[in-house]
């Protein structure tokens, strides 16, 4: 299950500016796509059934995200993510430009080594594909436009 993710350290513009990024682009994306079963990764808040977990053979190493690599080993077993809004969490954002863009290459990159060693399973979900393409775009440049929020 994937839930609410909002940012507990509002304390600079680029803080604020990524509260507002989840609001809009997780949260409304997370309401969005639940009719869609399973399209969503769990990322920040998530709630894992322990023997789901443990059949595709816990967290894998060979990613660096590895709550993208584990939603695509579900979701190709048949599993899917639902999104849940009352599941709420609070995430700690990067408070600099360097951090930031640090973890944004990190997200990236490991959403990519999910889809290449899910490569089979990715090809027939075209949508995974469609957002893994546009991640850096809405990752990076997107929330950088975006006013702050008070």
């Amino acid at each position: 299950m994937a839930g609410n993710a909002k940012v507990g350290n509002r304390v600079n513009l680029w803080t604020r500016w990524q509260a507002l990024e989840y609001i809009t682009s997780q949260n409304f994306d997370g309401e969005r796509l639940t009719p869609w079963a399973g399209e969503r990764g769990a990322g920040a808040i998530g709630a894992w059934r322990t023997a789901l977990v443990r059949e595709m053979g816990g967290y894998h190493i060979d990613t660096v995200a590895e709550d993208a690599d584990l939603t695509m080993a579900l979701m190709r077993s048949g599993y899917r993510v639902e999104y849940e809004d009352r599941a709420l969490a609070f995430t700690e954002a990067p408070t600099s430009a360097n951090a930031l863009m640090r973890q944004r290459f990190r997200w990236s990159f490991g959403i990519l080594q999910s889809i290449f060693k899910h490569k089979a399973f990715s090809r027939a979900r075209a949508p995974w594909i469609r957002r893994a393409s546009q991640h850096p775009h809405f990752q990076i440049c997107f929330p950088w436009s975006r006013p702050s929020s008070t």
